[in-house]
């Protein structure tokens, strides 16, 4: 059987980029003399295309044709028409977040290609996912190293894969623990701005002190802002499947957390009424359009919303 020529990546933006970018190191080492060519898929008109792509010389070497963004091609129907020809003797890879399954270009590839749909890894695949990058990093990390990176850095396979990368620098090919993952990780404040959601969780007055204390260090009141929407929506989620009756193993499972995770935000969710949260959704979503028309800061937004979620009083927001 023929080996294939033709390969599509398609999906979630890290993950897809890293097979890409595989795919393309295993035809160099199987062919040394392809010369690698980058093209954006939002730039190539249907000329281009059979020019670039369809082209071929007997005095051109093989090219493997690497094709960005190919969910943008102007007109996909000329890639499609070519590809059942072979391409002469060159390797085609695409990238794209998605295609339409039912164009004629992902019927072709379907056909004639080897495609790949990769999808953002849930709570049970991301270790996984963590181990590969590490060992791309030749990075070693002890078991609580590899616990404390997965619970405190945010779950995105790209954000992954940069603290990665900056561990591995640090590390030069030594092991580390949890105490070199506190001093690393966060010197962007992270660790600080988890230790303020908490505490916006517990309703403890000294959450305006730590926000004080975040903006005075830098930190951006607007990734502030979008940490609390997406804290008050898990704690929502949670406190809505509670009331369903589901235990703390079946929540995660369901939300894609972690289960101590979710033991520990159903506490955080007692402190708080359903319709509570629920008028907080409200608010912070009116306020989110105050900041963005230019109405209020979003410093002036902060202080109040914590403030309000600090109070013991209810309701929280009328």
């Amino acid at each position: 059987m023929k080996p294939k020529r033709v390969f599509a990546f398609l999906g979630e933006d890290f993950l897809r980029e890293r097979a890409a970018r595989k795919q393309i190191t295993e035809l160099q080492k199987a062919q040394p003399s392809l010369v690698l060519l980058h093209l954006d898929g939002g730039e190539l008109d249907a000329t281009q295309v059979r020019e670039q792509i369809g082209g071929a010389s007997l005095f051109a070497a093989a090219k493997i044709l690497f094709v960005r963004r190919a969910d943008e091609l102007p007109v996909p129907e000329a890639l499609a028409e070519l590809i059942p020809n072979g391409l002469a003797e060159n390797s085609l890879v695409l990238e794209a977040e998605k295609l339409d399954k039912r164009s004629k270009l992902y019927k072709v590839l379907e056909k004639h290609a080897a495609v790949q749909e990769l999808t953002k890894p849930d709570r049970r695949g991301l270790p996984r996912l963590v181990q590969e990058l590490l060992q791309e990093q030749k990075l070693r990390l002890t078991p609580a190293g590899v616990k404390y990176l997965l619970a405190s850095v945010e779950p995105g396979p790209g954000r992954l894969a940069s603290e990665i990368q900056k561990l591995a620098v640090y590390a030069q090919g030594r092991e580390l623990d949890v105490p070199d993952l506190k001093e690393l990780l966060f010197s962007d404040q992270s660790e600080n701005i988890l230790q303020f959601l908490d505490g916006l969780g517990e309703r403890h007055r000294q959450s305006l002190k730590q926000l004080r204390d975040l903006l005075r260090s830098g930190e951006d009141p607007n990734k502030i802002f979008f940490m609390i929407v997406s804290h008050v929506r898990n704690l929502l989620a949670i406190k809505s499947l509670t009331s369903l009756g589901r235990s703390s193993e079946e929540i995660a499972k369901e939300t894609g957390r972690f289960v101590w995770l979710v033991a520990k935000q159903k506490k955080m969710a007692q402190n708080f009424s359903e319709t509570e949260l629920i008028n907080l959704l409200h608010r912070l979503h009116t306020e989110d359009v105050r900041i963005k028309t230019g109405e209020r800061t979003p410093e002036e937004t902060l202080f109040e919303l914590v403030l309000a979620m600090t109070l013991s009083e209810r309701p929280l927001f009328l």
